[in-house]
């Protein structure tokens, strides 16, 4: 049986915690737990644990898709064929919701404030602990990158209680206790060896620190907000000790063609070592529709060109600087000789997912039974070439990423690069591992040129080298927008969305200015009717989302974010 994240349900805490108002103001305790009736002992505090991991979405069950596959929709990796609101600036301020929600905050204070009187080891009682901790790091993490400035709340409320209708907190005080959080998760969840499998340990609590504190890191630096350097010197830290101890290794069997693929296309992720954290679906136990919606027709979504542009040729050498580099007069052409990773993310027409189309399925092609591709460029990332696993509809078993040893060594690489300490020793343990994996030449800090059509022309040459590397590594993970945030560069989104060059002969029945929009060098437009004036990324507020309308109504000293 696969090893796997076991997301639990009792009837008792389905009543107690997810009965509970979203809104910020109902934080009354529930009357169905209580110091009399509860906390007695371990087995009822991992059972009030277990509830958390539900935040763990993984691929779940729906017909919006998977949020690892469609996380990246609202970045400028991937082009759904109806527009995402957010990346083109489109998102309004929403009346109640919109990420405003306090459910888990107050779930994980309410334990906090109660688990002391439980009568076990005190050992035992910091482990669970840990892991409520964890959860509640995680859920400040998002609220932050969200909306910036948020109340901070150390206990659970009542309804008198003053913390209700106070302004919120800075977002330097925030992060602080939210970095004390973390590291006090750490220092009390148990290490790799003696962890139940499959529960929150002391590595996963320090790969999410290391994603934390590179993101506050240079989300201050770029945005010009004090204690940067702080926050990248702990992501080296957190990131130095999990390479450090080798619990962990990047997945390499010597198959380039393959080995990349195999972090997001397997059944079961038990014994691959580049996984730090991955949520397991079983037959009989717990099932997603990832298999369903991806592999045949992949939620209408698709791959933009500018990703497509990331890849290096064979060479090592961007397509700027490459003799490899055929050009982009089709898409079989702008395929060849490419780093390995991009026939593994993207298809190559005629083959998996297409191999009964030959081409993608663009506007105006005619194929039946399959999702609109809108840019040509479609996904293979998360398809699995297994014909049960086609017909398992809601009940697919491919198996989610959540937290892999590859993303570590990048956050490594990146925050000692900001620092300005990244030698070529790191760069061998970081990126070049990752490199050797997908058989591309190793990065070499002396001999890199600057790429001309560099989308950070401000950067130095190797920082801007290890953000492509992150780009292509992490393509459609769900990582990418928080990346353009941190880096203050939501202008990129405002680029033209283009997709692969249109030829007629191989679309016989699409009729460009019809059913598809092409621009003056023959690309395709994916957004050419419906947007026609492009994204437009504010980046006076569109960097934070904004307020509900209910929750300002509610509590007159919170205030709308900027632009809003």
């Amino acid at each position: 049986m696969k090893n796997f994240l076991k997301i639990f349900s009792t009837t008792l805490f389905s009543l107690a915690l997810g009965s509970c108002s979203d809104d910020f103001l109902d934080r009354v305790p529930t009357d169905s737990l209580n110091e009399s009736n509860f906390w007695h002992n371990e087995g009822e505090l991992k059972q009030y644990a277990n509830n958390l991991y539900s935040n763990f979405v993984g691929h779940s069950v729906g017909t919006n898709g998977s949020p690892l596959f469609s996380g990246d929709n609202q970045s400028d990796n991937m082009v759904p064929v109806d527009f995402n609101l957010i990346a083109a600036g489109k998102n309004i301020v929403p009346t109640s919701g919109g990420g405003w929600n306090w459910t888990t905050i107050r779930t994980c204070n309410y334990f906090l404030a109660r688990y002391q009187q439980t009568p076990i080891n005190q050992e035992v009682k910091d482990k669970y602990a840990g892991e409520v901790r964890f959860f509640k790091a995680q859920d400040y993490f998002e609220k932050v990158k969200n909306f910036g400035d948020v109340p901070w709340l150390s206990k659970d409320l009542s309804t008198n209680s003053p913390e209700l209708f106070a302004p919120r907190d800075s977002r330097i005080l925030v992060m602080d206790s939210l970095l004390a959080t973390i590291n006090t998760a750490i220092l009390n969840l148990p290490d790799k060896a003696s962890a139940e499998p499959a529960r929150v340990n002391k590595d996963v609590a320090l790969a999410l620190k290391a994603r934390i504190c590179l993101f506050e890191g240079t989300f201050r630096k770029y945005h010009g907000i004090d204690g940067g350097e702080k926050f990248l010197r702990e992501a080296v830290a957190a990131s130095d000790q999990l390479i450090n101890e080798a619990h962990y290794q990047v997945h390499n069997t010597g198959n380039p063609s393959s080995d990349y693929a195999a972090l997001f296309n397997s059944l079961d992720l038990s014994t691959n070592k580049e996984m730090i954290l991955y949520k397991s679906y079983e037959t009989g136990i717990l099932g997603n529709a990832n298999s369903w919606n991806v592999q045949l027709n992949n939620f209408n979504t698709s791959a933009s060109k500018a990703l497509v542009e990331s890849y290096l040729c064979t060479d090592g050498k961007p397509i700027s600087q490459s003799p490899l580099y055929l050009g982009d007069d089709s898409i079989q052409v702008e395929m060849k000789n490419r780093d390995a990773r991009l026939s593994q993310t993207i298809v190559v027409p005629g083959t998996g997912i297409q191999a009964g189309f030959k081409l993608p399925a663009i506007p105006g092609s005619g194929f039946a039974g399959v999702g609109i591709v809108a840019t040509g460029y479609q996904i293979t990332k998360y398809w699995v070439a297994d014909q049960t696993e086609f017909v398992r509809i809601q009940n697919g078993i491919v198996d989610a990423p959540i937290f892999r040893f590859g993303e570590v060594l990048l956050i490594n690489a990146e925050a000692n690069a900001e620092l300005g300490q990244a030698t070529q020793q790191i760069i061998d343990k970081t990126i070049n591992v990752l490199r050797k994996r997908a058989g591309m030449p190793a990065l070499v800090i002396a001999t890199l040129v600057k790429d001309a059509h560099s989308e950070f022309p401000a950067i130095p040459v190797l920082l801007d080298e290890i953000r492509r590397e992150r780009r292509v590594e992490l393509a459609i993970e769900s990582l990418r927008f928080d990346d353009l945030v941190r880096w203050k560069a939501g202008n990129l989104l405002n680029k033209p969305v283009l997709g692969m060059k249109f030829v007629q002969k191989q679309y016989p029945k699409a009729v460009p200015g019809t059913s598809i929009f092409l621009n003056n060098q023959g690309f395709i437009l994916p957004y050419g009717k419906s947007l026609p004036g492009g994204r437009t990324f504010d980046e006076n507020k569109n960097y934070y989302q904004p307020l509900p309308l209910d929750e300002l109504s509610l509590n007159t000293n919170l205030k709308q974010n900027p632009g809003w």
